[in-house]
């Protein structure tokens, strides 16, 4: 199922590249581009799931080749696809900086078409989780019901494409790669001594919401429809 979702995320991220004919535009300038955007392919999830919120803007000079613009993130777990692992509440706030390549038949870059970009973000989520333990000094287990808090930050980079589909509407997909620190810890261990946790969940996709402290990898998706409320 999960490599059904990869593959369609892969498949919009390669049509969205697609280039098109367009007629030569004026240099973008401050204000051409305040693009507010719904992801929609996290409202699906890729376990875990969530909605994503962002905004985009291009306050900085384009270049020659390339226009960069700065996005703005808000992602507010929701809930998972697992079955132990329960979202209570959280948010994650981070930001981009991407850079549009100039397209074929332009004479000036715009937000549309192939970007490369690299982002920040972080933040606090709270959720419990069945867990299993053990104790080998009695050949005995317990089953709890463990509350955690979760924090993260974390650096990745990206690479997606922008669409207009619209007079103001906007296609866009991306995928990245990034490194984070993770810290889960549980608030509450009323297991007592000798008890030890067996992971119950140990899929790959969960692997920042295991219990510890550490630097973990993550692969950010996003799939949005957005509306410009700037001037282009």
């Amino acid at each position: 199922m999960i490599r059904k979702k990869l593959f369609v995320a892969f498949s919009i991220l390669i049509l969205s590249y697609s280039e098109t004919t367009a007629q030569n535009t004026k240099p973008v300038v401050k204000g051409d581009y305040k693009i507010i955007k719904l992801d929609v392919l996290s409202l699906m999830g890729l376990g875990i799931q969530k909605m994503h919120v962002s905004y985009e803007t291009s306050p900085l000079k384009p270049g020659k080749d390339h226009l960069p613009s700065i996005n703005f993130n808000l992602n507010i777990p929701l809930s998972s696809t697992s079955e132990n692992l329960n979202i209570r509440y959280g948010a994650e706030i981070g930001g981009e900086i991407r850079f549009y390549q100039l397209k074929r038949h332009q004479e000036t870059p715009i937000a549309e078409g192939a970007f490369l970009g690299m982002g920040i973000d972080g933040g606090a989520v709270k959720f419990d989780q069945n867990e299993t333990f053990y104790n080998s000094n009695i050949g005995a287990y317990k089953e709890s019901n463990v509350i955690y808090n979760r924090i993260r930050t974390g650096i990745y980079f990206l690479v997606g494409g922008a669409s207009k589909i619209g007079e103001r509407l906007f296609f866009e997909s991306s995928i990245g790669l990034g490194w984070n620190n993770v810290n889960v810890k549980p608030t509450n261990n009323e297991i007592g001594d000798g008890y030890l946790l067996q992971r119950s969940d140990d899929n790959i996709i969960y692997l920042n919401f295991w219990e510890g402290k550490g630097q973990r990898f993550y692969m950010p998706i996003n799939v949005s429809l957005g509306y410009n409320f700037g001037n282009r």
